[in-house]
């Protein structure tokens, strides 16, 4: 479901008094343990704890010094839920809880983002997840190594015909380590991912028609996104 979302707080005494369980009023507050930078968008993508696939999406956008919630919605993440900040590994089927920039997107066609955007072909459009590969958590034209991610494939089947790249272990955030995850998107899905994070296809393309770039997603279990 989208929220109907309240007119802003004149002050941020105003906010205090506010929808605490909201993560656009804690960003607001100081009470996020991740800085958004220069984003004027951040994504939240909160778990009850370390043990679920189930995630609450938050869309906060910021105006006139204020975080407003602009959309919400369920999501699901990795099959085993997050793994802590740092402890991210190849195929252990969980998502990495952090904060991540998103500077691009994939799929189909472009369904209306300022993010750089590729459009998929019918075959050779890969993501590298084998370990040792110059290709390593990037994107190339095929044929596909076989532990890599067959784009094209999953764009035909239904998760990659919406999707837009999170940055975990890889530029602009860090470098790339071979063996700390690959491949972590946000697309479309409606169970646990590999890895990923998975929404509804409606609610992901109006997110991505609200994204520019470098805004950020801040993805956890709830004690790893708060003070």
């Amino acid at each position: 479901m989208v929220l109907a979302v309240p007119a802003f707080p004149a002050t941020r005494a105003e906010a205090q008094v506010g929808d605490m369980d909201n993560p656009c009023t804690a960003l607001t507050l100081g009470k996020s343990r991740h800085e958004p930078g220069t984003a004027g968008r951040v994504v939240f993508a909160v778990a009850d704890g370390y043990g679920t696939t189930d995630v609450t999406i938050t869309e906060c956008t910021k105006r006139n010094g204020f975080w407003k919630r602009t959309l919400t919605t369920p999501g699901h993440i990795g099959r085993n839920g997050f793994a802590a900040p740092g402890t991210k590994r190849e195929g252990d089927g969980k998502s990495p809880a952090g904060s991540y920039s998103l500077t691009e997107a994939f799929g189909e066609s472009d369904p209306g983002t300022a993010l750089p955007y590729r459009t998929l072909r019918e075959s050779g459009d890969c993501w590298g997840s084998t370990i040792g590969d110059h290709r390593y958590n990037r994107y190339y034209q095929g044929p596909c190594l076989p532990a890599d991610e067959d784009l094209s494939a999953y764009m035909k089947s239904g998760p990659y015909k919406q999707a837009v790249v999170i940055n975990h272990n890889r530029p602009p955030d860090s470098p790339i380590v071979h063996g700390h995850g690959s491949a972590i998107f946000m697309h479309i899905g409606s169970g646990p991912t590999a890895g990923c994070v998975a929404l509804a296809r409606p609610r992901l393309e109006r997110i991505m028609r609200n994204l520019r770039p470098h805004d950020r997603i801040f993805m956890g279990p709830h004690q790893e996104l708060f003070r």
